[in-house]
């Protein structure tokens, strides 16, 4: 069954700094009020118990109960039953609940997964809610990669990008140059990377990619993308995949990354960022998603770089983006689709929420909730934001939107054939055709 989704506007999400902090999602002004939008009040007095599931860091958890506390003191009648886990474990265990009629009552979704979601009927028409959850404080671009037949799914808890967090000290220490990532490219990224491991063999100059993220960002400079034509059809070719593969391959060689089998055993154990070298001290760089570096800071104990990634200055398009990274979805078939629209809208419209969340889930979509915290932004916080502003800056397509059921496969089969080409299982370029193959076969 293919999904038919309206057009998705083109537009930036614009970030200013340490002067004036201000967000307006994708660059649009909000859809339609200008304040967040107003407490919701109980349905009745009984008692209701939600169950509430996301991933995250140790940070993220302790963030999300003190969130629930406070909704729960706001409203006495709602019990809210905390489920969390790493991002690895998060969507087998969710994929059991989906199959046994269990679901959560709210859950965190992220594209592509979330397709195959609605595809399925397991997600709610937001609509059916909408005097409990408006919708109106939220800009339209930051909902249209959830609204699918012109119905809407979920919230985006915020706006969030991937780029690459680099530690000075250990620069210093290792007497290599720091990076210009005005500049710089993936070569530069390898031999750089290479260059602090030879002076500090103890210190993984950066990290194997295990994910989609960095081969995202290598498509789109290479005028490619994951989807076109609003999923219906795959963006990029096999040819592209395979010189992707052998750089993660020169990578692998150069001596400047931890073993594959390390990689991988940290990715299979569920390592948050506060596991991650370069919380621990072991690491110059590391691929993040930017909205961590507050969590990753509070571990290492000092402050960190963001950079751009590799490539840009001479790429064919510009790789980087900002999107919703998470959106908050209801079952479809909650008993208590209003008492679970209400805690969307304290996760989303509440200043109260974002006051102790801050960008940890993304910035803030809506904008007034962004400036009432603005104050209480942290160095990290407005680094974040100078982050995004600087991708923004670069005037990124919008991220594509993918095919619900051919999104998922494409997930998993790249994961996989990644581990694949690193233990030389496969060659660049049998691991780039199983792929094509593979995301083709569900078209």
């Amino acid at each position: 069954m293919s999904l038919h989704r309206r057009p998705r506007p083109r537009g930036r999400l614009l970030v200013l700094t340490a002067a004036m902090v201000s967000v307006l999602a994708a660059g649009c002004g909000t859809g339609g009020s200008d304040a967040a939008a107003p407490d919701s009040t109980a349905t009745d007095d009984e008692p209701v118990t939600l169950r509430f599931n996301w991933w995250g860091s140790d940070t993220r958890h302790a963030m999300t109960q003190e969130i629930i506390d406070e909704f729960e003191s706001e409203h006495p009648n709602i019990t809210v039953e905390p489920e969390y886990a790493s991002f690895g474990d998060y969507f087998d265990k969710l994929s059991t609940t989906a199959a046994s009629g269990e679901l959560p009552d709210v859950f965190q979704v992220i594209d592509p997964a979330m397709y195959s979601y609605i595809d399925s009927g397991l997600l709610l028409d937001l609509s059916e809610v909408s005097e409990e959850l408006p919708l109106d404080a939220l800009p339209e671009t930051s909902l249209a990669g959830i609204t699918v037949d012109g119905n809407v799914y979920g919230v985006p808890a915020g706006i969030s990008g991937f780029g690459i967090a680099a530690d000075p000290t250990v620069f210093e220490a290792a007497g290599v140059p720091f990076p210009d990532d005005t500049t710089w490219t993936w070569e530069e990224y390898r031999d750089t990377a290479a260059a602090v491991s030879a002076a500090m063999p103890e210190i993984a100059g950066t990290q194997l990619p295990l994910d989609e993220q960095a081969f995202t960002v290598w498509l789109r400079q290479n005028g490619e993308d994951l989807w076109k034509d609003d999923g219906a059809d795959l963006g990029f070719t096999a040819e592209t995949v395979a010189e992707y593969f052998e750089f993660v391959l020169s990578l692998r060689d150069s001596g400047g990354t931890q073993t594959a089998e390390a990689a991988v055993e940290a990715a299979s154990s569920g390592s948050s960022v506060e596991q991650s070298p370069l919380a621990v001290g072991t690491g110059a760089m590391q691929m993040l998603s930017v909205n961590q570096l507050g969590a990753l800071e509070g571990v290492a104990g000092k402050e960190m770089r963001v950079l751009l990634w590799p490539g840009e200055a001479d790429a064919t398009s510009v790789g980087s983006f900002t999107k919703p990274g998470i959106f908050y979805s209801i079952a479809a078939k909650s008993e208590h689709p209003r008492e679970a629209a209400m805690l969307l809208d304290y996760l989303v419209n509440s200043p109260e929420s974002a006051a102790v969340q801050k960008f940890d889930r993304g910035v803030p979509v809506n904008a007034t909730v962004l400036e009432e915290i603005a104050p209480q932004l942290s160095s990290a916080e407005l680094r974040i934001a100078e982050y995004y502003d600087r991708v923004n800056a670069l005037d990124p397509q919008p991220f594509p939107i993918a095919n619900a059921d051919a999104g998922p496969v494409f997930t998993e089969t790249f994961a996989r054939m990644t581990q694949e080409v690193l233990f030389d299982r496969l060659t660049p370029d049998q691991a780039a055709q199983q792929l094509v193959d593979a995301v083709t076969a569900e078209l």
